[in-house]
């Protein structure tokens, strides 16, 4: 074996070495990141443009009805008039939305299978995207299972946390556990926070140290 083939042999022992299924839930987080950006994106230009036909529909409507809507080419009395050419360019849109949100459920049944076989109790406890999120802040599940509870509560929170330490600003209470039901439902939400990141702590360890 020369050098080169030398070389070659210990770069990939050394990238077998160093992968672990957390590089792929990370990896994956962010693909549905991108993908809510780009659905909210175009969901509001659709909405823009089609307000110019049916202003009180898009003005009333969720998301997935204005979609409906401009598959039907549901009108409204205050809409101006489309052509044909220019309902069919909108079609195209909504098409494209409800293709690229298929592949959000896919990619986000992908995510819970993984979290399941790497972080059971972290994806029981924290929920599929929080637990997923919880691993990407930390950088790995290795790191998130070395965090102090107190530091888990406000991942996700580095913006606020930085701006509270430069001008003394009130600290976070919480990152992306907040959109955790036990905090979202609690009427004392910086205890429940408290109390969910400290059962977060314990979970994740037993994942990781198993």
């Amino acid at each position: 074996m020369n050098l080169r083939e030398s070389n070659l042999s210990l770069t990939k022992q050394a990238l077998k070495d160093g992968f672990t299924k957390d590089q792929l839930i990370i990896h994956t987080i962010h693909t549905l990141e991108e993908l809510t950006t780009i659905i909210n994106k175009l969901t509001a230009n659709l909405a823009e443009r089609y307000g110019v036909y049916a202003p009180r529909i898009v003005r009333e409507a969720n998301q997935e009805k204005i979609i409906q809507s401009v598959f039907h080419e549901e009108k409204d009395d205050l809409g101006v008039h489309l052509d044909k050419e220019d309902l069919d360019s909108l079609k195209l849109i909504a098409e494209e939305i409800h293709t690229l949100k298929k592949l959000f459920e896919k990619q986000e049944t992908y995510l819970t299978t993984l979290m399941k076989e790497v972080c059971p109790r972290l994806q029981a406890l924290a929920t599929t995207l929080i637990g997923a999120k919880l691993i990407d802040h930390a950088k790995s599940l290795k790191h998130l299972a070395e965090l102090p509870s107190s530091t888990i509560q406000v991942l996700g929170a580095e913006k606020a946390l930085f701006r509270h330490l430069k001008t003394g600003s009130k600290p976070p209470k919480f990152g992306v556990i907040f959109a955790h039901p036990s905090i979202t439902e609690s009427q004392e939400r910086g205890k429940a926070a408290r109390q969910l990141a400290g059962k977060i702590s314990i979970a994740v360890k037993q994942d990781y140290f198993k």
